[in-house]
């Protein structure tokens, strides 16, 4: 019965880290983004270029957290099939 829940717990944690790893593509996307207002934006506007540089920050500040999370859901699944074995 215990094997059975921490085998449901590890499906779980893994379709989490599905789910982190579509949020770090869509990061990284969106920095490669604001990289382009950056880069062009100051022919448009300069305000455009802030903008940008600002998208930038937090695009990466967030793939920051998100490689984190991602690499401690991997260490608490390798904990847990630990714990089944």
């Amino acid at each position: 019965m215990d094997k059975q829940l921490y085998i449901n717990e590890v499906e779980y944690q893994i379709k989490m880290l599905n789910n982190l790893k579509r949020w770090l593509r869509n990061c990284i996307i969106f920095s490669s983004l604001s990289l382009i207002l950056i880069i062009s934006g100051s022919s448009f506007h300069p305000i455009i270029k802030i903008i940008g540089i600002i998208f930038m920050i937090l695009s990466v500040m967030n793939c920051i957290i998100i490689g984190l999370g991602l690499k401690n859901g991997k260490d608490n699944i390798d904990k847990i099939i630990l714990q089944i074995k």
